[in-house]
């Protein structure tokens, strides 16, 4: 029996065809393939930090591959942030990162990289208002209250920063309130934190997801909450608007994102592996303890969400007068 040329080429061309046909879902399936860096661009302790130690662990059972935290602080985080940005785009390196990655193309003049260009947003964390956290010696039990004391002091109150977004948001509370304070930097909210309980600083303007502990054992005192409503977790400290002061509100973030140029299905399987994990009962109890809300995001409906808080905060440095850094 004889067995056609053309026979013999439709089975090779077959061949061929079946050993490198690839189904859609493969791609989906083989990411990762190897450990994750989740570089936080601050030191330890902070709110960053404490967000990404806790949902890293979650992140390594779903994904069947070691989540590990890298902190890579400096320059006001740009440091992190440049490092994803550089990273090759195969989702093997993600940032956990908040108001840095919003805040910075307002504060620096010039950036190691393109917020726009270079870094792609993956998935919303949670939100976090800042809270008005002092000494429990600082001799203000409300916002008004602290208020007139800087005003009878002027200069001498002093406000710790742990990063661009306790900076900002002191800088937003001074000019709101026509005050002339002394703003600190420390490196981390953690670490600003601790300076206001030790007396270092008198107050600080940061979420409470680092001090949960400390604020619950009295170290330190929260006067009120920048946001629309009640923390869960501190129910009988007043929001802003409660306290008088109803056109102020700060807040964090919380944000996980790679660098630009990463597979689509990347970003769609993180982005839906970190919507489940943060709507899991168990952690997003955790969540609100800490007071972050969370409200599961798309990837294109976080895209927005950051485009717009950078424009937010380019205008709010513009009205505050803030000379941008060299």
């Amino acid at each position: 029996m004889k067995t056609s040329t053309y026979s013999l080429h439709g089975c090779a061309r077959i061949a061929v065809l079946l050993l490198f046909a690839v189904p859609p879902c493969t791609a989906w399936a083989q990411y990762p393939d190897r450990l994750i860096r989740a570089v936080v661009p601050f030191a330890p302790g902070g709110s960053n930090d404490t967000m990404a130690r806790l949902i890293s662990p979650e992140l390594s059972k779903a994904l069947g591959q070691q989540v590990i935290v890298e902190n890579r602080p400096g320059a006001a985080g740009n440091i992190g942030i440049d490092a994803v940005a550089k990273s090759p785009p195969n989702g093997h390196t993600i940032l956990f990162s908040a108001t840095a990655s919003t805040q910075n193309p307002a504060l620096f003049r010039k950036l190691p990289y393109d917020p726009l260009r270079d870094i792609q947003p993956v998935a919303e964390l949670g939100q976090a208002p800042y809270v008005f956290l002092v000494n429990p010696g600082v001799p203000a039990r409300n916002l008004q209250q602290l208020i007139n004391l800087a005003r009878r002091n002027p200069g001498k109150l002093n406000a710790a920063s742990g990063g661009i977004g306790t900076r900002l948001s002191s800088e937003l509370f001074q000019i709101q309130n026509r005050l002339t304070l002394e703003i600190i930097p420390y490196q981390g909210s953690g670490q600003a934190a601790l300076a206001v309980m030790t007396g270092e600083a008198d107050f600080v303007v940061m979420e409470t997801s680092p001090v949960h502990g400390q604020l619950a054992a009295g170290k330190l005192r929260a006067l009120a909450v920048a946001g629309e409503k009640r923390l869960k977790s501190f129910p009988d400290v007043p929001t802003t608007s409660e306290a008088g002061f109803p056109d102020y509100k700060s807040g964090t973030i919380f944000g996980v994102y790679v660098s630009a140029g990463t597979r689509a299905d990347i970003i769609e399987k993180l982005n839906a592996t970190i919507n489940r994990i943060i709507s899991a009962p168990a952690l997003g109890g955790r969540l609100l303890e800490l007071g972050v809300e969370t409200n599961p995001k798309s990837v294109e409906e976080f895209s927005d969400l950051y485009r717009k808080e950078i424009e937010k905060w380019k205008t709010i440095v513009r009205q505050a007068r803030i000379p941008p850094v060299d």
